[in-house]
C-alpha cells in the first residue's frame, strides 16, 4: 500500500489524532480499500506541505453536529480554531446556538446526517446571521480526515493572472476565464490534462453524473455500483462503461481525478448529501470529489434554481477578485433570491476561509450580479373577458416557448407552437365575431379550439426528445413575478421542506402558483382557475412490467390530460405516454416500462389543458 508523504501519517482509529497532531504529525484515517489509500497517498504526495493549528481567521470556528463531536473535535484541533457541538432541532427554538453572528463557520459532519431537511435550516439560519458556512464532509469517517488534510496546505493566495476553466455541456463548448481578458476556446482534453486553481462544469445531469459531449462526469468512487446497504446495483456504473452511456459512446471521468483546487459543480442537485435525495446508490460527483484533487467542491443544492452561464461566470468572476469561497457561496445565494428562489442556492463542502487569488490592488469593484394563472351566459362581458385572458395567457406561453427556440433550437418544439398558434388564432377570431354577430353555438366553437390547442401543447411531451417540461415551466411563468409564499407539505418523495409560491403578472395575466422540492425538482405548476389533479403512481418501476398511474380529476374540469413517464437523466424519449379526456372522477392509465432501462430515479409528468390554461404536475418514481 502507498504511503503518504511526511508528515502525513496513516491511522487506524480517531482516537490517535490527538498525539500526532502535537507531534507535528497530520493524521489521515486509512481507508479499507487499498485503490482509495494508493489515491489518496498520490495526491497528498501534489500537495505542499501543511501548515498545522495556523492562527484562526477572526470568528473563524468549527462546529459539528450533535453525534460527530469526535470529528468535530479533530478538525479543530488541526486547524486551531475554537470548536462548538450544535443540535439543528434547537435551531428553531434558539438561533443563537449558532453562536455570534460575523466570522465563519465550518460544520462538520458524515455525508449521510445532512439530508436537505438539515442543511436548509442550519444554511438560512447561517444567512440570516451574515456568517460565511462550509462544510466538512466525506461518505465515511476516513474521506473526512482526508478532506482535513487537504485543508491544512500552504497554499498562498496568488496575484493576476487568475485563470478559470469552464467546461460547457449545455453548449458543447470549453473555455478558458481570464480575469481581465477575453475568453479563450479550449477543447475538454485540454482543460482535462490541465492542472488548475478552479475548474467550472456547466451541465445538464444530476447528484451522480453530469453530461459534457464526449465525456460524462461519473461519480463513481470503486470499482462498482452500489445500493446504500452495500449490495451490488444490477446495470450500475463501472470504471469503464457509466450506466448513463451503456453503448459507450462517451468516455466517463471522474471527479476525484480533475486536477483543481476549487471544483464548481453547477449541475441540477448537483451537491446531495441525504441517501434518500436521489437515486439510492453510491454514486455522487460531490462525495467522489471530496476522495479526490479538490479542497473545496462549490455547487448547486437545489434542483428548482433555472441556471444558465450567468452562475459559473459569476462564480469565476468572484474568485478571480479574491472573495473568500464562503462569500461566493453567499453570493450564489443572493443572485437566487434575486431570481425568486428563497433558502440556499448553492452549498460549500470546504473552508469558507478559503482564498483562491489575492485582491486585485488596481480595482475595488466587485463583481455584479445579475438581477436576476359553468355555467354560460351568452355574449355576457365576463365571459367574453374570461375566454379573452386565457387566449392571452395562452399567447404568452407561447412567446416563452418561441423565445427559448433563440437559443436551443428544437424542429419538433417549433412544429407545435406551430399547431398551438393557429388553434389560439382560430379560437381568438370566433370571439371577435361573438361580439360583432353573436350565435347559439360560438363558445362551443372556442372550446373545440382549445381541445386542438391543448393536443398540440400536449404532443410536446412525446414530440420533442427531451420533453421540453422544464422549457413549459419557465414559459409558463416567464411574465409573473412573485407576490409572496405560504407553506406547503414537506415532499412526498425525499421529505425535503417546501414552500407554495405565488405569483402575479403585471400584464394582467391569469396568477399561478407554483410548489417544488429544493432536491426532485418542480413537483406542480398551475393558474388559479385550476384545481391539482390527484396523481398518485406505483411506489417502484419495474423493468418490463406495466406501471398503473391513477389521476383523479376534479368536479368541473374540462379539456384534455396528458400522463408522461421518463427517464431521469437519459435524452432517449419517453418510456410512455398517453392523453385522455379530463372528465371528472378517477382515471387508472397503465404505462410501459422497457425491459432494460437504466436504473434511476425517473420523472411521472401529469399535464392538464384546460380552455388554454395548463396544469402541470411532477413525480419522482425509482426504477428497480
Amino acid at each position: 500500500m502507498s504511503r503518504p508523504p511526511a508528515p502525513y501519517r496513516w491511522i487506524s482509529t480517531l482516537s490517535e489524532a490527538a498525539r500526532l497532531l502535537e507531534e507535528g504529525a497530520v493524521p489521515v484515517l486509512r481507508p479499507a480499500e487499498t485503490e482509495r489509500a494508493d489515491r489518496w497517498a498520490r495526491i497528498l504526495h501534489t500537495y505542499p506541505d501543511p501548515h498545522l493549528r495556523p492562527g484562526p481567521p477572526p470568528g473563524a470556528r468549527v462546529v459539528s453536529l450533535a453525534g460527530h463531536e469526535d470529528l468535530g473535535e479533530f478538525t479543530a484541533r488541526a486547524l486551531g480554531r475554537p470548536h462548538h457541538i450544535l443540535d439543528p432541532q434547537l435551531l428553531q427554538d434558539d438561533p443563537d446556538v449558532l453562536g455570534p453572528p460575523g466570522g465563519s463557520v465550518l460544520i462538520v459532519a458524515r455525508a449521510r446526517a445532512l439530508p436537505l431537511g438539515v442543511l436548509m435550516p442550519l444554511l438560512t439560519a447561517l444567512a440570516r446571521q451574515s456568517t460565511p458556512a462550509g462544510i466538512l464532509t466525506g461518505r465515511d469517517d476516513a474521506a473526512l480526515t482526508f478532506a482535513t488534510a487537504k485543508l491544512l496546505t500552504r497554499h498562498h493566495a496568488k496575484a493576476a493572472p487568475a485563470r478559470t476553466g469552464l467546461m460547457d455541456g449545455t453548449t458543447g463548448l470549453t473555455r478558458i476565464l481570464n480575469r481581465g481578458h477575453p475568453d479563450r476556446r479550449s477543447t475538454l482534453d485540454d482543460v482535462l490534462s490541465r492542472a488548475w486553481d478552479s475548474l467550472l462544469v456547466d451541465a445538464d445531469g444530476s447528484a451522480a453524473h453530469a453530461h459534457l459531449g464526449a465525456v460524462t462526469l461519473c461519480g463513481l468512487s470503486g470499482p462498482a455500483e452500489h445500493h446504500p446497504d452495500g449490495s451490488p446495483l444490477t446495470g450500475g456504473c463501472t470504471p469503464a462503461v457509466c450506466k448513463t452511456d451503456p453503448g459507450g459512446r462517451t468516455r466517463p471521468v471522474a471527479p476525484h481525478d480533475l486536477h483543481t483546487r476549487v471544483l464548481g459543480l453547477f449541475v441540477c442537485n448537483a451537491i446531495t448529501l441525504g441517501e434518500a435525495e436521489q437515486y439510492p446508490s453510491d454514486v455522487s460527483l460531490a462525495l467522489d470529489a471530496v476522495e479526490g484533487y479538490p479542497q473545496a467542491v462549490l455547487g448547486l443544492l437545489r434542483g428548482d434554481l433555472a441556471t444558465s452561464g450567468h452562475e459559473p461566470r459569476l462564480t469565476a468572476a468572484l474568485l478571480h477578485s479574491g472573495a473568500r469561497l464562503g462569500q461566493v457561496a453567499a453570493d450564489l445565494d443572493t443572485d437566487g433570491r434575486h431570481r425568486g428562489i428563497r433558502g440556499p442556492s448553492a452549498i460549500l463542502l470546504g473552508d469558507p476561509e478559503q482564498q483562491l487569488h489575492a485582491p486585485d490592488s488596481t480595482s475595488s469593484a466587485r463583481p455584479t450580479m445579475a438581477a436576476s394563472a359553468t355555467s354560460r351566459t351568452r355574449v355576457d362581458a365576463g365571459t367574453l373577458t374570461g375566454w379573452r385572458t386565457r387566449l392571452t395567457d395562452a399567447e404568452a406561453l407561447e412567446h416563452g416557448l418561441t423565445a427559448s427556440l433563440e437559443h436551443r433550437p428544437d424542429a419538433d418544439l417549433s412544429a407545435c407552437l406551430h399547431a398551438m398558434a393557429v388553434h389560439r388564432q382560430a379560437a381568438l377570431g370566433t370571439l371577435l365575431t361573438a361580439v360583432r354577430t353573436p350565435d347559439a353555438a360560438w363558445e362551443d366553437r372556442i372550446e373545440d379550439h382549445s381541445l386542438n390547442w391543448g393536443h398540440a401543447v400536449l404532443s410536446i411531451l412525446h414530440r420533442t426528445r427531451g420533453g421540453a417540461f422544464s422549457r413549459q415551466l419557465t414559459a409558463a411563468r416567464a411574465h409573473h413575478h412573485t407576490s409572496h409564499w405560504s407553506p406547503a407539505p414537506a415532499c412526498g418523495h425525499c421529505r425535503a421542506p417546501r414552500e407554495y409560491e405565488h405569483l402575479t403578472s403585471p400584464l394582467g395575466l391569469t396568477a399561478r402558483r407554483a410548489l417544488r422540492c429544493p432536491k426532485c425538482g418542480p413537483a406542480l405548476s398551475l393558474p388559479t382557475t385550476l384545481l391539482p389533479l390527484g396523481v398518485a403512481g406505483p411506489p417502484t418501476l419495474l423493468p418490463g412490467r406495466p406501471a398503473d398511474v391513477h389521476v383523479t380529476v376534479p368536479e368541473r374540469a374540462r379539456g384534455l390530460f396528458a400522463v408522461h413517464l421518463r427517464p431521469r437523466s437519459t435524452r432517449r424519449g419517453p418510456y410512455d405516454h398517453a392523453i385522455l379526456a379530463a372528465t371528472s372522477g378517477r382515471h387508472t392509465v397503465t404505462l410501459t416500462v422497457p425491459e432494460k432501462p437504466v436504473p434511476e430515479l425517473d420523472r411521472l409528468w401529469a399535464v392538464h389543458a384546460d380552455r388554454f390554461h395548463l396544469a402541470y404536475h411532477q413525480h419522482r418514481v425509482p426504477l428497480q
